[in-house]
């Protein structure tokens, strides 16, 4: 059975990856500059098996590896590169293609409706998208661009406000999933919470994974759980769909970043694209994630622009239903279902 360690901390069997970062002991990084601040969490990180760790061997420590992480994070916020946008601006200052300065959610709630697995999922919709996708069924909240006016259902996000929240959904939830829009430009902000948080919980991080490595590094050793968006096969339905250069590149080299780590991926089926996309995925997942499950979903309707892409402007056919789950069935791959 997979999503082992997951299950295990979701029954407070075992520490959340989080809380064992916060027990790490780390040198005193005061005043050091990017580049030595992540030899300092490289070296330490490479050593911890996060497996060797339970309740009993838990101490914790200050300066310690979460707030290394975050040191980082606040420097990378200067400069962003959270995403393979790289617009290098200060977000303090300036918005780049997110449009993202200070983190904004729209709701949080115990979502039934994830997969079997997760629920119920306390679930933590930010505003604002690393991606434009032309068919998004939530571009209420993803497409916003806070420079013009921010809309009221966007609340201002207080990471240790949120981390209260957290505390007391746990008594009714198996983890907390982070997703929005996207998490990605408020992975500063999602740092700042996991320091703040004090229980036991499992950390899910809902994600189109079009993540730099160096957001990679900072996510590793705080997530429980990847549930990854697979949408394209190809570089080039990224770019027409999603407005994103290098799509697959980008998505297949951060799911080998964390084949070793427990994985949930998600790929929408689309019309039209079953040859071009969902089967190249399938092929791809069925040679190099062994340790992935798989969740393959029709729920896809023509939202938002979809009307002006004419491959896309339409729900999907049985026969391509059908083939979908041939094709899964031909890749031997491992589904999990809402």
């Amino acid at each position: 059975m997979k999503l082992i360690r997951y299950l295990a901390v979701s029954k407070d069997l075992a520490p959340a990856k989080f809380i064992i970062a916060k027990c790490i002991e780390v040198e005193n990084f005061n005043g050091l500059e990017i580049n030595e601040l992540w030899e300092i969490h490289n070296k330490v990180l490479k050593k911890i098996d996060f497996n060797e760790f339970d309740f009993d061997n838990l101490e914790m420590a200050k300066p310690n590896l979460l707030d290394l992480k975050i040191e980082i994070a606040e420097k990378i916020f200067k400069n962003c590169y959270f995403c393979e946008h790289r617009c290098y601006v200060n977000r303090k200052l300036e918005r780049g293609f997110c449009r993202i300065k200070e983190s904004y959610f729209s709701t949080e709630f115990l979502h039934l409706g994830e997969e079997r697995i997760l629920v119920p999922s306390h679930t933590i919709f930010f505003c604002g998208c690393n991606f434009k996708c032309v068919f998004c069924q939530n571009w209420d909240i993803s497409q916003v661009y806070f420079d013009k006016t921010i809309p009221n259902h966007c609340i201002p996000y207080n990471p240790k406000e949120m981390a209260k929240i957290i505390e007391y959904r746990r008594n009714y939830s198996k983890n907390v999933n982070f997703v929005g829009g996207e998490p990605t430009p408020h992975l500063l902000s999602i740092l700042k919470t996991l320091n703040y948080l004090n229980r036991n919980i499992p950390v899910v991080w809902n994600s189109n994974m079009y993540l730099t490595v160096e957001a990679m590094n900072l996510l590793k050793g705080v997530v429980d759980v990847y549930l990854t968006d697979f949408k394209f096969g190809n570089n080039e339905c990224g770019e027409r769909l999603s407005k994103v250069k290098n799509y697959f590149d980008v998505i297949r080299r951060n799911h080998l970043l964390i084949k070793d780590e427990e994985v949930i991926i998600r790929h929408l089926v689309m019309p039209n694209h079953l040859d071009c996309c969902t089967e190249k995925i399938f092929n791809f997942i069925s040679k190099n994630l062994d340790n992935a499950v798989v969740n393959v979903m029709f729920q896809y309707r023509p939202e938002y622009k979809a009307k002006f892409y004419p491959d896309i402007n339409r729900r999907l056919t049985y026969d391509e239903i059908e083939k979908a789950l041939e094709l899964a069935e031909k890749y031997n791959l491992d589904l999990i279902y809402d």
